[in-house]
């Protein structure tokens, strides 16, 4: 078992779920900057459920695509993966 690839493995998600949980509270900063009205006061004191819904729909869809940035394809593809295979086809 080669160590030094798990261990890269390992500190690469840790990054990559570092740079995803920032995003993602910059993400809500923004929603909460250019709303009109104090999110949390809406939400816990006057249990606005839809705004609830929308925030949490809004929060999901910034996973999404924080989610699928990070998992693209890099430039540093190992040789022989699957992408390089294809090229080598054509």
């Amino acid at each position: 078992m080669d160590w030094t690839m798990i261990l890269y493995g390992v500190v690469d998600t840790v990054i990559y779920s570092l740079i995803g949980v920032i995003l993602m509270g910059l993400g809500f900063l923004l929603i909460s900057f250019f709303t009109p009205f104090s999110i949390k006061k809406e939400i816990e004191d006057d249990q606005n459920i839809s705004l609830g819904i929308i925030i949490g729909a809004v929060i999901l869809g910034i996973a999404i695509i924080v989610a699928s940035v990070i998992s693209s394809p890099s430039a540093n593809v190992p040789k022989g993966a699957p992408a390089q295979n294809i090229e080598q086809q054509k």
